[in-house]
């Protein structure tokens, strides 16, 4: 099979599998991340999974024609219109901290997603635009601008009471404020807290030239003190920003400030075309979990860089994420996850966690792949499949079961988790104090 059907055949399975993780509210299902789990609330997240889901329907209508795909994304829009609150947050918007408000940089990536629908309906005379512009609007203004933004840092908090700076998050923010830009022709809010925001992200990246460091960019800081960790996933969500940046204003420390940090990017990857978690200052690094399906972005950096002149080879990193596809459509969150707190070699079988498929992890590998899809394809309907997998849950033989209607995991033959697609809370058995 050539490369660009074997992209289709994911792309159409990914489908099947994002139909069966919807909710009457919209996406849901299980989180796995790297700081926090969330896997007993399983209602829909209005998360950043919809930054994916949303523009790779659009990719879909753009490069097909066929308008089933932008009725998915404007179904996915119409999910957020409806979880808007009056102060402009979206419920569930925290993802490992679901079911809780507020997240960053989660509101915001779904803000980029409906300003991008909003500018796909209006160029088709649509009037049903302006609800989606609106939406995010409000929520850029009032919580984003209104909340978030913190003068004695030229950028953007974490949270309304984190006044930390994270440069990945708060790039999200600016992609948002550039889209909000580009359909209002109005660049004031480009001014005064977009380009701040993009300066302040160039004070957090390593200036080291010759060393493995060099062009990192500090996952955050606090009263002007760096964290000093440097994730190879949140270099690549600044990148798009930075790369606006030089758009909009050609100057020229934004393309070299996303070209030192693909960079680093490269140099961190393995043979494989997998990533590491974290590298640290000290030159200590984190291997495990190394994102699966979370390298969509990683690719899509990939892609913008090389589009803006940068030799970037895509091929090792797309191969490593398509071999993270199962019969179900879902593709698994990492591999890793039994040495996430040791960093030692992992064993033989995956973590549970490995094999899981979440939403907000799928949508990054569905958002990269659907933008390689070919002009005037066909592509048909597809269905979801069940998978059985071997795995380890807490340090035991366990076995994990997907289907189009339930996740689950069973130890010994007794389910110890089962999602029933659709549902908002998990059936979560002895959950957290081991298994009897």
């Amino acid at each position: 099979m050539d490369s660009l059907a074997e992209i289709e055949r994911a792309v159409l399975r990914l489908d099947a599998w994002l139909d069966s993780m919807r909710t009457p509210e919209g996406y849901g299902g299980p989180v796995a991340h790297w700081w926090q789990d969330c896997l007993h609330f399983t209602g829909a997240g209005l998360d950043w999974r919809y930054e994916g889901i949303i523009l790779g329907y659009l990719n879909l209508y753009e490069r097909t024609g066929e308008r089933r795909w932008l009725a998915k994304a404007r179904r996915a829009g119409d999910d957020l219109l409806r979880g808007q609150l009056a102060s402009g947050n979206y419920r569930n918007s925290s993802f490992e901290l679901n079911p809780y408000t507020g997240g960053t940089p989660h509101e915001a990536a779904c803000d980029l997603a409906l300003l991008c629908l909003a500018g796909v309906l209006r160029k088709l005379g649509e009037s049903a635009w302006e609800g989606y512009l609106l939406a995010a609007e409000h929520n850029l203004r009032e919580y984003h601008v209104g909340r978030l933004w913190k003068d004695e840092i030229q950028g953007f908090g974490n949270s309304a009471d984190n006044p930390a700076f994270t440069p990945n998050k708060s790039a999200t923010i600016v992609e948002a404020l550039f889209a909000l830009a580009e359909l209002q022709g109005d660049e004031e809010l480009l001014e005064r807290y977009a380009l701040p925001t993009l300066r302040t992200i160039l004070g957090h990246q390593i200036e080291a030239p010759g060393q493995r460091l060099d062009g990192a960019i500090d996952q955050n800081s606090l009263a002007g003190r760096m964290g000093h960790r440097y994730f190879p996933l949140y270099n690549a969500r600044c990148i798009p920003s930075l790369l606006k940046g030089y758009e909009y204003t050609g100057d020229e420390r934004y393309r070299d400030a996303a070209w030192r940090a693909m960079s680093f990017i490269q140099r961190t990857r393995h043979p494989d075309g997998s990533f590491p978690q974290v590298v640290y200052r000290n030159g200590k690094i984190n291997r495990y979990p190394m994102w699966i399906a979370g390298a969509g972005d990683l690719l899509r950096a990939m892609r913008l860089a090389s589009i803006s002149g940068m030799a970037v080879s895509e091929e090792d990193t797309l191969r490593w994420m398509l071999l993270g596809q199962d019969e179900t459509g879902g593709v698994r969150t990492a591999f890793g996850f039994s040495a996430q707190v040791n960093q030692r070699t992992c064993g033989e079988a995956p973590e549970f966690r490995d094999l899981l498929p979440v939403c907000g992890w799928v949508d990054k590998a569905f958002r990269f792949l659907t933008s390689s899809i070919q002009g005037d394809v066909e592509l048909p309907d597809t269905t979801t499949a069940t998978t059985k997998l071997g795995c380890l849950f807490q340090g035991r033989r366990a076995e994990y079961r997907e289907d189009p209607t339930s996740m689950e995991l069973e130890v010994d033959g007794r389910a110890v988790y089962r999602y029933l697609k659709g549902a908002t809370w998990a059936e979560v058995h002895p959950w957290g104090r081991g298994i009897p």
